[in-house]
């Protein structure tokens, strides 16, 4: 890839050690924490209504988590295949105020359409949207601010999914209508693309070329393990947004509000997870216990799987969130360290391997529900996410462009 107009991608190193230690304005962080708030909203704003989706449009809970979820993240794919190169041919500003603009227009017509074609576009438009800013966003939050925006933006992913499972909830509980969340969302993506400021650009980069990230990636059992944490920390929570409530509210008779404060709980303290991660990874704590985290997330979901009651739902959900929360800034730094020559590529790999389950699982779990089997559904993801920890105890972030690590941290 020729990062000679790259605008997505690591700095030079100079910028990287100014980036790494000058705080970021008020207006750029905010800036990031909408990207990826009105980015994120759109993974958690159908979980709440499904029931009602499922009623007005005579749909099945498997097909409606196809629409929710499938559509959804098949888009994300999709647009991970292209979002570096897009990112290289229009910039990487451009292209963030792109997938602010495709969010907006998606819940637009998800909120306005009475034809199954048009929820299906309302889902794919916000799912390209997502990919680019949850690949070039993640750069751009790196490049003007370091590891500090990497905890913010990651923060604000959760809380975008957090804000839109609590306000569907409560706006379902308080019989409004479903369609009017899907215009909070599209308020919010007008919100993100406003606030970008209009001469915001990248630091240039040096003169260099990709060597070829994915024919070495397949050669690295390391990368394997790092794809593992991706698809927990990524995946399994998508899943959750998409069906949390839902489970809860049936399997565990406990209210949608409650139902949706749980997920609230799990999103939200998450968010504060991933920000107290990447501050204890800038402090030094080892690798092993930062992800090593990820096994309190399999505890956590492997009791609401035995009992979804309120308490156990309650306490589950900080469980869930500390484990996905913690380790996710070391999981992007990892990924962008296995190939400095141009970091966008590995970012944009794992978050496409990640978002494979929920395309696949999401209405598996939904057909599940309706046959009362949830609790086996999240009692499988609960043995997948410890096998996920044990996977990535030990460093996966080492370059597969430089010299094979020692022994005690070979693959």
């Amino acid at each position: 890839m020729n990062r000679s107009t790259l605008e997505a991608g690591s700095l030079s190193e100079a910028f990287m050690e100014a980036s790494s230690t000058s705080k970021p304005s008020f207006r750029v962080t905010a800036t990031v924490a909408l990207i990826a708030l009105s980015g994120a909203w759109c993974a958690g704003n159908v979980g709440p209504v499904v029931s009602e989706v499922a009623v007005e449009f005579d749909l099945s809970l498997a097909v409606v988590g196809a629409l929710a979820g499938t559509l959804f993240f098949g888009a994300n794919v999709i647009g991970l295949v292209f979002a570096a190169q897009l990112g290289e041919r229009i910039g990487l500003v451009r292209a963030l105020r792109l997938a602010c603009g495709l969010v907006l227009l998606g819940n637009l017509i998800f909120a306005l359409t009475h034809v199954f074609a048009g929820l299906a576009i309302g889902r794919i438009l916000p799912g390209l949207g997502f990919a680019l800013t949850t690949t070039v966003g993640v750069v751009w939050a790196r490049d003007v601010g370091g590891v500090r925006l990497l905890g913010v933006f990651g923060a604000a992913i959760q809380l975008g999914i957090a804000g839109a499972l609590l306000t569907g909830s409560l706006l379902s509980d308080g019989g409004v209508d479903w369609r009017v969340g899907f215009l909070i969302s599209a308020a919010l993506a007008a919100l993100a693309f406003v606030s970008i400021p209009p001469g915001a650009v990248s630091a240039p980069l040096p003169q260099k070329r990709s060597t070829g990230f994915l024919r070495l990636a397949f050669r690295h059992a390391r990368v394997n393990r790092l794809s593992l944490m991706f698809i927990s920390i990524y995946g399994v929570p998508m899943i959750l947004g998409a069906w949390l409530i839902e489970y809860l509210s049936t399997d565990g008779d406990v209210s949608k509000t409650l139902a949706g404060l749980a997920s609230f709980v799990l999103f939200g303290l998450s968010a504060a997870s991933r920000a107290a991660g990447a501050r204890l990874a800038g402090g030094g704590l080892g690798h092993t216990v930062l992800c090593g985290m990820l096994g309190l997330a399999a505890v956590g979901l492997a009791a609401i799987a035995i009992d979804p009651v309120v308490g156990t739902a309650f306490a589950g959900a900080i469980l869930l969130a500390i484990g996905f929360g913690v380790p996710y800034a070391t999981a992007l730094t990892e990924a962008q360290d296995l190939y400095p020559e141009e970091p966008a590529e590995p970012l944009a790999l794992m978050t496409l391997i990640a978002l494979l389950l929920p395309i696949i699982v999401i209405p598996l779990v939904g057909h599940a529900i309706s046959r009362d089997s949830g609790d086996i559904a999240f009692g499988i993801l609960a043995v997948f996410l410890a096998l996920a920890t044990l996977a990535n105890l030990k460093r996966t972030g080492i370059a597969l462009t430089g010299p094979e690590p020692p022994a005690e941290d070979a693959v």
